[in-house]
């Protein structure tokens, strides 16, 4: 992405009406034009700029209108949000499969000749679809459309129709903008609108599903890299849609960002790269705020010393943060106070890893704590380090007594790397011994580090290290991919 065709082109503040929701009476957007551009009449090859600059539009999350191009920015408002396929990893389901299976009989056609963009049999399709689908909204002539459809070519010079057709009749009609990247080749395509043909032989179809797995089969077999579908919206049955196409990014809070691929899928080889912390918001420790988490958020959060902590239960979003100072033991260097060690020696307990990870993280949501009204694990911290357990990163270790779970606690494990998360006790003594077993057996297994995230007084009596976060990062930076040279046995 160039940055520099964007210099000198100015942004303005536009107030309009919300055409999604009823209850929020304007929207805030910010909009440009390539003809706003300070030198745009001394620009040789408007053509080449309007579509490389395009692309770059599109990385900052804009969207074109006509020959504008405009961003949601209504304060904390995050429904409608930019979202973008990568054709290259995209496999169609099963259902979607049906779909391309029972179109086989379509021919499509590429027009990009804005002669032949205007047909009186668009201009009627158009104008059935649009009445139809927009009730309320004031009725659009075949004439009016007609206008509409002339009025194509002038908006945008990458702008093309993909047709199709079924035994030589028009059935549908997809209107598509491609931006190019710095050299020149096709970088993006950009589905703008899709109207079609309203009799019962065509609904059957589920042509829109089609016309959507065809523009991204046209990516695939021109290696287009990014397939940009609008805007999604969790709330509106037109546009929530577009989830149905993994994978997808989202873009939030100035960047693209996966969001809500597959919870379960870790890309091992491409963990994502936060912001740092105060880069995108004014709270020093704060890197990223998302609606989800996803294994492999989780995965790449870890490695650059970063975790989720919020409060659902108050129905905060998921702040994903990276604290200032850090509190870390070494296991090998363990303290066990002297009262600690009298009690293990009497000790009643049993211990065991992964034996219950469920009900470990579920009991340390239940747990009590001094100073603290309630606790940040709620049903998606569970659901999310359940889905990372099975995926061998989360463990949790468990103290019993008489057979009974007695305390515990669970973490995540990065190479030699052990990042605990939460602890609970039913017994008194019970986790405070199982954390003492399991350090002492991540100490023989080849651990090297336990990062206490913060200082606590439980913690605090195993004589561990207060870190800043620069030379947390750094030390961590050598363990993550550090293997244990032996298994943890507890």
């Amino acid at each position: 992405m160039n940055d520099k065709l964007l210099e000198g082109l100015p942004f303005a503040e536009e107030e309009k009406e919300c055409g999604y929701f009823k209850d929020i009476p304007v929207c805030e957007n910010y909009i440009t034009a390539f003809h706003w551009k300070e030198d745009w009449e001394n620009i040789e090859n408007k053509e080449d700029y309007e579509q490389k600059a395009y692309t770059a539009l599109l990385e900052y999350g804009l969207i074109r209108e006509g020959k504008y191009f405009y961003q949601s920015q209504c304060g904390n408002c995050r429904k409608c949000t930019p979202i973008r396929l990568i054709p290259e990893h995209f496999k169609p389901s099963k259902s979607q499969k049906t779909v391309l299976k029972k179109n086989q009989d379509i021919e499509i056609r590429i027009v990009k000749d804005p002669k032949e963009y205007v047909t009186d049999e668009k201009a009627r399709m158009l104008s059935d679809y649009y009445n139809h689908h927009n009730p309320d909204d004031e009725k659009i002539t075949p004439s009016m459309a007609k206008n509409f459809l002339s009025s194509l070519a002038s908006s945008y010079s990458g702008f093309f129709l993909m047709e199709f057709y079924c035994n030589g009749r028009l059935i549908g009609v997809s209107e598509l903008d491609i931006s190019k990247d710095d050299q020149g080749k096709d970088y993006a395509l950009v589905s703008k609108y899709f109207f079609y043909d309203l009799s019962p032989e065509t609904l059957k179809r589920s042509i829109g599903v089609f016309s959507v797995l065809k523009e991204i089969e046209y990516c695939q077999k021109n290696n287009i890299s990014y397939y940009y579908l609008g805007l999604f919206i969790k709330d509106c049955r037109k546009m929530n849609y577009k989830t149905n196409y993994k994978p997808y990014e989202l873009f939030l809070n100035s960047q693209w960002f996966p969001l809500m691929n597959d919870p379960e899928v870790i890309d091992l080889d491409h963990p994502y790269t936060f912001p740092a912390p105060g880069e995108l918001y004014d709270r020093i420790n704060l890197c990223q705020v998302t609606e989800e988490i996803t294994s492999h958020l989780l995965y790449s959060a870890y490695r650059q010393g970063i975790f989720p902590w919020f409060d659902e239960d108050q129905g905060e979003p998921v702040l994903w943060q990276c604290p200032t100072n850090r509190y870390v033991i070494y296991p090998e260097n363990i303290h066990i106070p002297k009262s600690l060690k009298k009690e293990m020696k009497k000790s009643t307990f049993t211990f065991t890893m992964d034996k219950c990870f469920t009900e470990v993280i579920k009991n340390c949501r239940e747990q009590t704590r001094k100073g603290q009204n309630g606790t940040w694990i709620g049903d998606k911290i569970i659901q999310a380090y359940t889905r990372f357990h099975k995926a061998g990163f989360a463990h949790s270790f468990e103290a019993w007594k008489d057979g009974k779970l007695a305390g515990g606690f669970y973490g995540i494990l990065m190479g030699s790397l052990f990042c605990g998360e939460s602890m609970f006790t039913i017994e008194s003594g019970s986790s405070k011994e199982a954390f003492v077993h399991f350090a002492q057996a991540f100490a023989k297994a080849g651990g090297k580090m336990i990062d206490c995230q913060m200082y606590t007084e439980n913690m605090g009596r195993y004589q561990g290290e207060k870190l800043s976060r620069r030379v947390y990062l750094k030390k961590i930076a050598d363990l993550i991919d550090r293997p244990l040279s032996a298994k943890i046995e507890i």
